[in-house]
């Protein structure tokens, strides 16, 4: 028998109040009760003739602990990277922009681990179509694109001990795969573009260095593995430099960052992380213009100009395991146009409750109450704003 704690409406009391005071947002408070209470007696948005509200036990239970958890940090005030056995579904929202230029990609990708010789084995698949621009991918681009990672995906990568991308591992398989799902294409799809598209697909999975390397450049791996576990000094703080692949260059641009984390939990016991840095690159805004994987000798002897770009992050780690469960990161670089990335990742894993986190609210998402999925991608914005 579920039991719960009947708490008695005070004159003076709102929902906003009481939910303060039980540790709750107003949302799992009106959820709770309404789910627990006679149709008589639900919430809508504000208390009318309730004299009564049911609350979780367990939420009156923890009133009295008020004082906030330290982060758990391993020797050198290290994040330990813990992600055995682990699976998540996130949510994933790439923008670039390029110029007047802009695109959103949306799409939902499943994450699953385990560890082998010291590394990480993480297993990426993709469980959703491509939203592009708010509507399904119709383009035959899109679709051929989307054709196309289904011989790659699942895909098997290597982390490093710090959540690092290290290395993406080509399924054995592949070419078989490819050449079926070619056939495919070719009885679904005709015309010039379908067999250029596909000319170039042959090229890239020639041999698993080309595929490992076109994979390297995917937006949504390379943010949810920065490599967010590493060590921190006295104030919590450390500089790193990070490569982030916002240009097609095989020397991706490098970024000088520093990285802060919070000693406390937040109060829905995550880690809050932070990065903030620019470009640091020896190369200058000419030699990306002409794809350099070098500094030329002209730029090697200019002075150094102002950093001609910038990368930020916010990530809310999971308080064990140090996995990401939300992130957002924006980076830029000016070149002959302004090009701008921003990736946002949200962890959908319970697929009854689904949580966006900051110090301010708490969404929940039921059967009773769908919150659409341009609204909730407004809400995680609205975090790092």
């Amino acid at each position: 028998m579920v039991q719960h704690h009947i708490y008695s409406v005070k004159q003076d009391d709102t929902l906003q109040s009481i939910a303060q005071e039980h540790h709750m947002t107003v949302e799992e408070l009106c959820h709770y009760h309404n789910t627990h209470c006679t149709p008589l007696e639900r919430l809508e948005n504000k208390l009318s003739y309730q004299r009564e509200l049911i609350i979780p036990l367990e939420k009156k239970k923890n009133i009295k602990d008020n004082s906030p958890k330290k982060v758990s940090f391993g020797p050198n005030n290290t994040l330990n990277y813990f992600p055995h056995n682990s699976f998540y579904k996130y949510g994933v929202m790439i923008t670039i922009e390029n110029g007047k230029e802009k695109n959103e990609l949306k799409y939902e990708a499943s994450v699953s681990c385990k560890k082998q010789d010291g590394d990480f084995i993480f297993q990426i698949n993709r469980i959703s179509k491509i939203n592009i621009n708010q509507e399904e991918a119709e383009n035959i681009a899109y679709i051929l694109a989307y054709k196309t990672s289904q011989v790659l995906y699942p895909l098997t990568l290597l982390i490093d001990k710090d959540g690092g991308w290290k290395q993406v591992v080509p399924p054995v398989n592949y070419t078989e795969r490819w050449n079926a799902i070619k056939e495919e294409i070719k009885k679904e799809f005709e015309g010039e573009m379908v067999e250029e598209y596909i000319s170039k697909i042959d090229k890239l999975l020639q041999t698993p260095e080309t595929v490992a390397h076109s994979l390297s450049d995917d937006l949504f791996i390379r943010t949810l593995f920065l490599g967010y576990c590493t060590s921190f000094e006295k104030d919590f703080t450390t500089e790193k430099q990070i490569r982030f692949p916002i240009i097609d260059n095989t020397v991706e641009p490098r970024y000088k960052v520093i990285m802060k984390v919070d000693p406390l939990l937040d109060q829905y016991n995550l880690i809050n992380l932070e990065i903030d840095g620019f470009l640091d690159d020896i190369r200058t805004q000419a030699d990306f213009i002409n794809n350099s994987l070098f500094a030329s000798e002209e730029s090697l002897e200019q002075k150094k100009a102002n950093p001609f770009g910038s990368i930020k992050a916010k990530a809310f780690l999971h308080p064990n395991k140090c996995i990401p469960e939300m992130i957002h990161l924006e980076c830029s670089i000016d070149l002959e146009e302004t090009k701008k990335i921003s990736v946002s990742i949200a962890d959908l894993s319970n697929a009854e409750i689904l949580r966006v986190r900051d110090n301010r609210f708490s969404v929940l998402e039921s059967d009773e109450d769908i919150i659409e999925i341009t609204g909730f991608w407004e809400k995680v914005r609205s975090i790092f704003n």
